[in-house]
This record gives C-alpha cells, sequence and structure tokens, in this order.
C-alpha cells in the first residue's frame, strides 16, 4: 500500500495577477472560516460574518493564560495586522505593467469611499506579491491548527467558554 502525501506549493512565480490575488484571498477566507468554528464552539455569534466576535475571542485567549490560547491570539494578531490589504485587495482593479527592467509590476487600483478618502494605488512587486502570499499562508495554515488543537482540548475549550 502506498501513501500520498499532498503538500501546498509555493506561490508560483508564473502564477498571473488574478491567481495571485485569488491564491490571497483564499487563504484570509480559511483564516476567517477558522475564527468563525472557534466562535461557534464557544457560543458566541456570527450573524454578521465570522469576525464578528473577534474582540471576545481576543479577549478570552488573553484571560485564560493557556499556552495554546496565548499562540492564537499571537497569530491572530499578525494575521489581522494584515487584514487591511486584504480589504483593499478584494475590492480592488488590477493592472499589470512592466518595469525599466521588464520585469512584472502589479498595480492595485481602488475607489474612493466618500469625496476625502486618499486610498492610494499599490504598486506589487513579485517579490512583495510572494512575501504576502507567505505571511498570509503560515497565519491561516496556523490559525487553523490552533483552532483544531484548541477544539480538541475539551478542558481549555471549558475554559474558554466560562471566560
Amino acid at each position: 500500500m502506498s501513501e500520498v502525501l499532498l503538500v501546498e506549493k509555493p506561490i508560483d512565480t508564473g502564477v498571473t495577477p488574478h491567481g495571485w490575488l485569488g491564491l490571497v484571498l483564499d487563504q484570509f477566507a480559511r483564516g476567517e472560516q477558522a475564527i468563525g468554528q472557534l466562535s461557534l464552539a464557544l457560543g458566541l455569534p456570527i450573524s454578521n460574518g465570522s469576525l464578528s466576535s473577534l474582540n471576545e475571542i481576543l479577549n478570552r485567549l488573553q484571560a485564560s493564560g493557556d499556552r495554546k490560547a496565548k499562540g492564537l491570539e499571537k497569530r491572530i494578531a499578525r494575521w489581522s495586522a494584515n487584514r487591511p490589504k486584504r480589504n483593499l485587495l478584494a475590492h480592488a482593479t488590477i493592472f499589470v505593467l512592466k518595469d525599466l527592467e521588464g520585469q512584472q509590476v502589479l498595480v492595485t487600483r481602488h475607489l474612493p469611499r466618500d469625496a476625502n478618502d486618499a486610498t492610494p494605488d499599490r504598486m506589487w512587486t513579485l517579490g512583495e506579491r510572494a512575501e504576502l502570499y507567505r505571511q498570509v499562508s503560515n497565519d491561516s495554515r496556523s490559525i487553523c491548527d490552533h483552532v483544531r488543537n484548541i477544539l480538541a482540548d475539551a478542558a481549555l475549550l471549558n475554559q474558554l467558554r466560562k471566560a
């Protein structure tokens, strides 16, 4: 009997700009789903989206003092630091340009939210795109792993419910 191992491929430098955008948004969605699962397990509402109880989850994780809870709290904090980029990417139009060296540069353009919004267009080099994907995929995978470990630990789950 042979065993098949599935390994997640790192971002392919030849991936299309829209493919990169889809990969990044998919990783954010995986993290959001895991947080939503934890919300449901703790009896917290998700009526306004899977992140609607995020502050309450963070408060409970911090209050627990457990090593697993602290690990998840730190990973969510790092993942949350990239959330503004997620929001911009989810609502952006994409243009592909070439720089003077012939390297592909991605430009994301955003519509202003109001008359005073100065949301800048953003240029993404291949390296910046790969780095964002690396960070987001690592954070999302770690959040999923931490949530799975917490859901498997009945004592910790009960402690978080009571917090």
